[in-house]
């Protein structure tokens, strides 16, 4: 995550009446605070407490919708407060949706639906180099000297996790590499890829996580194939389960 600053966000509340604005003033927080400019919830700078914070925060934004009238709620425009917990990584989105419905969702990267981009050494935001975990497998041609080219570059960018692996083959069919929790440069070991693989022979992915918790929203995924170089951020949150509920199972009728 770019930002460890514990919570961020806003809910946009809309027009409001005078004694609803009355009531959301008077509401005493921690996290949260009504702002009439902007007739939104806004998060306040907090010294943390005793009190979990995501309890609080959840709590306070329940308070301060609660005390909204029907007929305006469901005139909200809304937003999302996000909170990062620093000690577990966990991330956390409260969506405020029009109309005032509330749902709360983990993070969990999901390149199933992501959206891939050609990349061509263009700036990219990424988790800090140190920090940088490395997953994956490619494959490609190169020159006889390939394979010990590319393990001195991954040992030249080594960070300081040493529980990572890594494995490099070569044979008369080419070189594959194995990157497992592999602590390396990322941009360093993707550009080295192209550089040492013939034209149209890189083929596979690399996944690029991170060794420290909170860094979901740099998480990276590059794909090599057809003689191009593709990155895909994850998709972090979804608001539906992957699976349907179970109907429940029909009421008895009294005898």
């Amino acid at each position: 995550m770019r930002s460890h600053l514990g919570c961020t966000g806003s809910v946009d509340l809309g027009p409001l009446g005078e004694d609803t604005q009355k009531r959301l003033e008077q509401i005493a927080a921690s996290w949260l605070e009504y702002s009439p400019e902007s007739s939104s919830l806004v998060v306040r700078h907090v010294q943390p407490d005793d009190v979990p914070p995501l309890r609080e925060v959840a709590g306070e934004l329940l308070d301060f919708l609660h005390v909204v009238s029907d007929s305006e709620r469901a005139q909200i425009p809304g937003g999302a407060l996000y909170y990062q917990d620093e000690p577990t990584g966990q991330y956390v989105r409260l969506i405020v949706w029009k109309g005032g419905f509330l749902t709360v969702a983990w993070a969990r990267p999901d390149y199933t639906h992501a959206q891939w981009e050609p990349f061509r050494n263009q700036p990219v935001t990424l988790v800090f180099e140190p920090f940088q975990r490395l997953n994956g497998s490619v494959t490609f041609e190169g020159h006889p000297n390939a394979a010990d080219d590319l393990r001195r570059v991954i040992d030249k960018t080594a960070g300081q996790y040493s529980q990572g692996d890594y494995a490099i083959s070569s044979s008369i069919r080419g070189v594959e590499i194995t990157l497992r929790d592999a602590n390396a440069d990322a941009l360093t070991v993707v550009n080295a890829l192209r550089y040492l693989a013939k034209a149209g022979t890189l083929s596979g992915e690399i996944d690029l996580s991170s060794f420290r918790a909170g860094d979901l929203e740099d998480y990276c995924r590059f794909s090599f194939r057809a003689g191009e170089t593709w990155m895909a951020r994850p998709v972090l949150w979804s608001d539906t389960p992957d699976t349907p509920a179970l109907p429940a199972d029909p009421v008895s009728q009294a005898a």
